[in-house]
This record gives structure tokens, sequence and C-alpha cells, in this order.
């Protein structure tokens, strides 16, 4: 009972030379020798099994206890149950797929689990390891965690047979055109897919366990919904059909066009807009429609007229605006009232026109007439034949150009500016040099360079900006020496006379014809400027030879004259031109090589 009270009153027992005293230091002292045995209890059951497992380990109800590594490795091999001819159903909404141990090569893993046995008493701290080495002394049985291996590439090789087995890919609706019949829809269906993560997470459960159990594990699809839902294509091709049912009335003016609905089904793409499915009408294709109408529509613009009185240009006779599709615009406006149709809209659409101001207003060929003056002129003199058809061939070109405006800065193009070169315009064939030789009717407008010369000869006089000039092959007299200008076309190349308008002002062409003659006039406003001509300078003349040749196809004593001489020589000429303050604006030196040309007279034998 004293031994009790002491004990309960610590401050009697610490009291100098009281009997707790002597208690607390008894007890104390048995409380070390016992961790002292303890300890060395531990440190020899350390010692008497350093290399092997404690004694009285088990792994899955395997002794394993005082073997070493390769031992124990031996006994789990021969004493472990099999792993193979087990496995798992895998249920994928409530279809059964059946995954042997063998496919998913299952097996143990035995580093895991010897590493494991080994750990036992051996976690670095002294004492819990004592209690621990002490519990095995005591035949205490501690069984670590289990663990099966997995084998990684094998799993991934389940996992993607069943993703690929049970995952459907979802089917869009589909819109379809119908021949004759509008657009028709083809139903959508939904896909499945399975999570390939959550499916290997589920297998890992079973497989890293030691059981050699069937396990069941079980897992759904998740619905993958198509791009195009049915109801979204049906909207769809519903506006679709409203749109291209019946012919759509497009109107110019007096003219009336349609397009049919078989055109108009033609143009129907679908897309989506804003978020929603929509059936939308192809503008470049729309456009491709649309363009043909040009021509039909299109009116032409009618420059102003000069009027002359003798030979003056007295007033003007007013030209109009034309007019001219504009594609864009009305291809949008068009769009626009077929896409109005599904909300009840119809009607016909009126086509975008755009004016064409003609080269030469009203206006402007108004203000300028008091200040019109002759520029410069020339006459051709010729006599019709055959060769230029009788007139034809220089004169329709003439009435081409008569009245035409060469607009401030503009260039002149012969065969750009005249109309076409056709037989039904009334040109025929006439006469026109190759290699050198005259052929009387060689070509479509022979003669027509008497044309062009007379008026290059007008616009050189009038100081004008001359581009191109080609002299002929050989000298023909009834042209100025050096001064006259071919032109010619031909499949291969082109020979054109061309000038530039650089007055400032318009300038007016006019031209007058007769039996054998041609005239230009150039009408303008006077700059100031003024021409000088050099006269021809000629060099290397060669004289033309008469010859006479045997036709064995002409009658005995009878001759014909198939080609004239002309002698041949080099022309040079020169023109220089000066503004109002006699500044030099064209300095040309115009070179000319003509050929010599034999006369030639066919004879009979």
């Amino acid at each position: 009972m004293t031994t009790i009270a002491a004990l309960a009153r610590p401050a009697a027992v610490l009291r100098p030379g009281s009997l707790g005293r002597g208690l607390l230091l008894a007890f104390l002292s048995t409380l070390v020798a016992g961790t002292v045995l303890v300890a060395a209890a531990s440190i020899a059951v350390g010692v008497a099994h350093a290399g092997r497992i404690m004694p009285g380990v088990r792994i899955a109800g395997v002794e394993v206890g005082g073997l070493d590594r390769a031992a124990a490795e031996a006994r789990l091999h021969a004493e472990l149950p099999a792993l193979g001819g087990g496995g798992i159903t895998v249920r994928v909404d409530g279809a059964d797929v059946w995954l042997s141990n063998d496919e998913l090569a299952r097996a143990y893993d035995m580093a895991a689990l010897l590493d494991a046995a080994f750990g036992v008493a051996r976690s670095g701290d002294l004492l819990p390891d004592a209690i621990e080495r002490l519990r095995v002394l005591t035949a205490s049985r501690i069984t670590p965690v289990s663990a099966s291996a997995v084998d990684s590439d094998a799993v991934d090789r389940a996992v993607a047979a069943l993703v690929d087995r049970f995952s459907v890919v979802p089917r869009s609706a589909e819109i379809r055109r119908r021949a004759g019949d509008g657009f028709a829809v083809r139903p959508a269906t939904e896909g499945a897919r399975l999570d390939a993560d959550e499916l290997r997470a589920s297998l890992l459960a079973p497989l890293q366990s030691t059981s050699s159990d069937h396990s069941v594990v079980e897992v759904a699809s998740d619905v993958v919904k198509p791009a195009l839902s049915t109801a979204a294509a049906e909207e769809a091709a519903r506006q679709a059909n409203i749109m291209t049912s019946t012919a759509l009335v497009l109107r110019a003016d007096d003219q009336k066009f349609r397009l049919r609905p078989a055109q108009l089904v033609q143009l129907v793409e679908f897309g989506a807009v804003d978020g929603a499915y929509h059936a939308m009408i192809d503008r470049a294709g729309l456009r491709d429609l649309v363009r043909p109408l040009r021509g039909k529509v299109a009116r032409e613009p009618l420059n102003a007229w000069f009027a002359r009185d003798g030979g003056r240009i007295v007033g003007v006779i007013p030209g109009r605006d034309g007019l001219k599709l504009d594609v864009r615009r009305s291809a949008a406006d068009v769009t626009a009232a077929l896409e109005a149709r599904v909300s009840g809209a119809r009607g016909p659409v009126p086509l975008v026109l755009a004016a064409v101001r003609p080269a030469t207003p009203t206006d402007d060929a108004g203000a300028a007439v008091p200040r019109l003056e002759l520029l410069g002129t020339w006459t051709t003199y010729y006599a019709p034949g055959e060769n230029n058809a009788w007139n034809a061939n220089i004169h329709i070109p003439a009435w081409d150009l008569d009245g035409h405006v060469v607009g401030p800065g503009e260039w002149f193009s012969f065969w750009n500016d005249i109309g076409p070169v056709t037989v039904e315009r009334g040109y025929g064939y006439g006469g026109v040099i190759l290699g050198g030789r005259s052929l009387p009717t060689g070509a479509l407008a022979g003669g027509i360079c008497s044309t062009s010369t007379t008026l290059f000869n007008a616009a050189m006089r009038a100081g004008l900006d001359i581009g191109q000039r080609v002299n002929h092959s050989y000298y023909i007299e009834r042209y100025p020496v050096g001064l006259d200008a071919t032109v010619l076309k031909t499949e291969r190349s082109v020979t054109d006379m061309t000038f530039r308008n650089d007055t400032g002002e318009l300038v007016v062409i006019r031209s007058y014809t007769g039996y054998g003659w041609v005239r230009f006039d150039l009408w303008g406003v006077p700059d100031g400027r003024t021409v000088s001509l050099s006269a021809p300078a000629t060099s290397n003349h060669v004289a033309a030879r008469e010859t006479v040749v045997v036709n064995p196809d002409l009658a005995p004593g009878t001759a014909v004259r198939v080609e004239y001489p002309h002698d041949g020589f080099h022309a040079v000429v020169t023109r220089t031109v000066r503004d109002a303050s006699g500044d030099v604006i064209h300095a040309d030196v115009w070179r000319s090589f003509y050929r010599a040309v034999n006369g030639i007279t066919e004879v009979g034998p």
C-alpha cells in the first residue's frame, strides 16, 4: 500500500532518501534492461536471418519464411495457384466478351512479391523493426499485399479490340437531289464510343489481383451524335424545295428571262450559318447563269456626232449612254429573291443595269465644237480596179472612221478602230505585195493601205505622236516618198498604223470619199504646235529592169504584163514638232527601204 501511495505522489518518490526513489530507480533499471534485451533479441533475429525472409512470412498462403530470394522465388513458382485458364468477362451494353488470362498475358509480379516479403521487419526504424522481429519469433504470421504483373501491351491490344468492336461511327443525315423532284433526306444514325481510358481502368483492378477467380467488368458505351441531325437536314431540304420549286423570272426593261427549276436546283448548296443548317445559293454558279444575259441586255453607247457644213464642223448630234449588265449585283439580288421565297415572297427580279458613257459624250462634244479647227488633212488619188475591189476596200474603212473620236491621251489603232473586215460587209479580194511580188487579187481587203497611208499623213501633219508605221515593200508612186504606211493582218502577225492624241483635247476624224480618191481631215483644239517636214533624202538607188518570160499557157504571139518595174532606193524623212514656245515635242526620223522590182511581161511560145 505504501508503494502504491508513493507512486501516486511523484514529489514524494523523488524526495532524497525516500523509499519511493528506490522504487523508481528499480523500475527504470528494469525498463532499460528489458529494452536492451529486446534490442539484443531483435539484432540476433536480424543477424540470424540476414539475406533471408523473416520466419513466419507467407505470400498468398505459401510459406517463404527463412528462405533466401532464389529459394523463395522457386517455392512461389511451384506453389502459387496458376493464373492461366481464368479470365475476365467484359460486359459492354449487355453483350459479353471473354478475355482469357492467357490473352491478357496475366502473370505474377515476382519481384514485387519478394520485395514485400523481404521488407517485413526491415523498415529501417529500430524499435518498430525490433517489435516486428519479436512478433516473428512468437510465430506471428504476416502476409504482405499480393501483386500481379500487368502486361501493358496485352492490355492495350485488348482495349483497342473492344473499342473497335463496340464503337460505331455516327452517320449524318444526307440531303440528296432527286431528278426532277427537288431534295430528299436520308436520315441520320447515332454512333457509339467506348472510353478507352475508362475501360483500361476497369480491367486493371482484377488484373492486379493474384486471385485466379473469374471476374466480370461492366462498361457502357457513350452515345455519339451525328454532325447533322435528321431534323436539321429536313428543314434545310424544305427550304431548298421552296426556293427551287418554280421558275424565277428576271426582267430587264421590256425583256424577260426565266431560270428554270432544273437550273435553280443546281445552284443550291447547304451549310451552317450562325450555328443552324440552311439551304444557300451558290453565288458563283448563279453568276455563271446570269453572265450570258450580258449580250442580250447590253446597249452600246452612242457617241455624239459632229455635224459639218461644207468644210467645217458646226454642231453636235447628241449621243446616248449605253447599258451593261452588272452581273455581281444582279446575282446578289437574285440570291436574295430566292432566299426570300422561304418566307413566302414571290415575283420577278429586276436585273441591275449600269450606264455606260460614250467615249464622246454629248456635253463634251458640244463644249468642243466652237474651238475645233482643222489640224491636218491629206488626200490620196488612186485608180479604181480589181486590185482594190473597185473602191470598196478603200471606202469601207474610211466610212468606219468617219466621226471617230480619239480622246486625250488615247491611242488610235487602224485595225482595232475600223469595223470587221469581211466579205459580208462588202470587202473584196484585192492587190497585195507578198514576197516582193504583186498579186492583183491575193488578199481580202487588198488596197486598204491607201486608207491607212492617207490617215497617217493627216495625223502626221497634225503633229500627233506617231506609233507604228511601216513602208511598203516597194515604192508606190501615188504615195509621198518615205511617208507611206502599209497595214497587213495574217494569222501569224499584224502590221498596224497607230498614233496617239497628245493634244490634251479630243481629236475628231472626218473622212471623204469619191471615185478614185479618199481624204481624211483631223479636227481638234489647236495648242500652238507647228510641224516641219524635210524633203525626202534618197540613196542606194537600184534601177529596175524589164524582163520577158515565156508562158507556155499563153497563146503564141500574145503578151501579158504581170509586174510593173519599180526602182529600189532608201528614203529618209524627218519631222519636227514644236510646241507654242518653240520647244521640240516630237523629233521623228522615218526610214524607208524600198526594194527594186523588175518588170515582168509574159509571152506565149
